[in-house]
């Protein structure tokens, strides 16, 4: 489009002349003169991809001179086609002018027009290659991101695999306490209870997220098969405001808190032990704190156990830094707190 515009350019003093009439060898001299400078412009694309991949400099330097050798082909061909389409219709083009002057008008010319040309491609080239390289960087980033969402899944459901054998072991071994002191009839109730537990908890994705509410439930519900053992000594208050009862949560993320706080604080204890659970909103986070207050404690303050470790891993696969679990030793009673984000589901 550029050159057969530059060559209706150039005819337009022909076309101006008016009473002169339409001159032929003009219009095919030029037309034709536009038709290889098109030509040669296809080359320079063909040279000027290839050159991008020489390096800054060299394909640079190599363009330039890509340029330089096709101007001064084509002033040679532009005067070529000129002499010989005129002469076919029986005339002179330029004769009074030298060849060397014609010559370096036409490269003058030509070397501005593929110079810009030049430009031009090598923009556009690069351009589009940046453009791929960015389209690239975006494909390995969401195929990173895929793929540590897969991680993350997979260590998640390893976790909870983890969790589950922890659970049913201080259960099961609830359930033998009951049989060795004798309680067969609270022992088979235990068992029961249990069955129905497993049924109802562990049937859902274990990658799902959980409410508050729903978790509070399934923590009333082990302590229900945990009150068939210790009757009146346990003791559970909850205090979560209405507000924060559909705030998120990993399932099952409290329920080895409980666990601990019953094994490692009822269990040893022959009087009444208190477990409180209580989840407050502190800015942007969302803090659980389960406590007991037994006298003989002897749970790990450094949270070593099964248990703790296993809360620390799913908070930092599914929150990072964001999610933390705190524990407190005390002379009297144990602390675990949890720190996560407050979300809450989108409506």
């Amino acid at each position: 489009m550029i050159w057969f515009a530059c060559g209706t350019l150039y005819l337009l003093p022909y076309i101006l002349r008016g009473n002169d009439g339409f001159d032929l060898p003009a219009v095919l001299s030029h037309y034709s003169v536009s038709a290889v400078g098109l030509g040669f412009s296809f080359l320079l694309l063909g040279l000027t991809t290839r050159f991008r991949t020489m390096g800054k400099t060299v394909g640079f330097a190599s363009s330039a001179l890509a340029v330089l050798l096709l101007a001064g082909t084509l002033a040679a061909v532009d005067i070529a086609l000129f002499d010989g389409i005129h002469a076919f219709f029986g005339r002179e083009h330029g004769a009074s002018v030298a060849y060397a002057v014609k010559w370096s008008g036409n490269f003058a010319i030509f070397v501005s027009q593929y110079s810009l040309i030049a430009v031009a491609f090598w923009t556009l080239e690069t351009l589009e290659a940046h453009r791929l390289q960015q389209w690239e960087l975006q494909e390995a980033r969401t195929q990173a991101a895929q793929a540590q969402s897969l991680a993350n899944r997979a260590k998640l459901s390893a976790l909870r695999y983890q969790l589950n054998p922890h659970f049913l072991f201080n259960t099961l071994n609830s359930i033998s306490s009951l049989v060795v002191t004798k309680r067969n009839a609270d022992a088979e109730l235990m068992l029961t209870s249990l069955s129905e537990f497993l049924r109802t908890t562990l049937a859902g994705d274990p990658n799902a997220p959980q409410t508050l509410e729903g978790e509070l439930e399934t923590i009333d519900a082990y302590l229900g098969l945990e009150r068939i053992r210790f009757g009146d000594r346990l003791d559970l208050s909850i205090d979560c405001p209405p507000s924060l009862r559909d705030a998120q949560l990993p399932h099952f993320l409290l329920q080895p808190l409980v666990e601990n706080a019953v094994k490692h604080g009822l269990a040893p204890s022959e009087t009444k032990v208190s477990i409180a659970i209580s989840a407050r909103a502190q800015g942007t986070e969302l803090v659980v704190a389960v406590e007991n207050d037994c006298s003989v404690c002897n749970a790990s303050e450094g949270g070593t156990g099964v248990g703790l470790r296993n809360v620390r891993d799913r908070l930092e696969a599914v929150y990072g830094h964001e999610g933390r679990l705190e524990t407190i030793q005390r002379e009297a009673g144990f602390i675990a707190i949890v720190r996560l984000p407050l979300e809450f589901p989108s409506e």
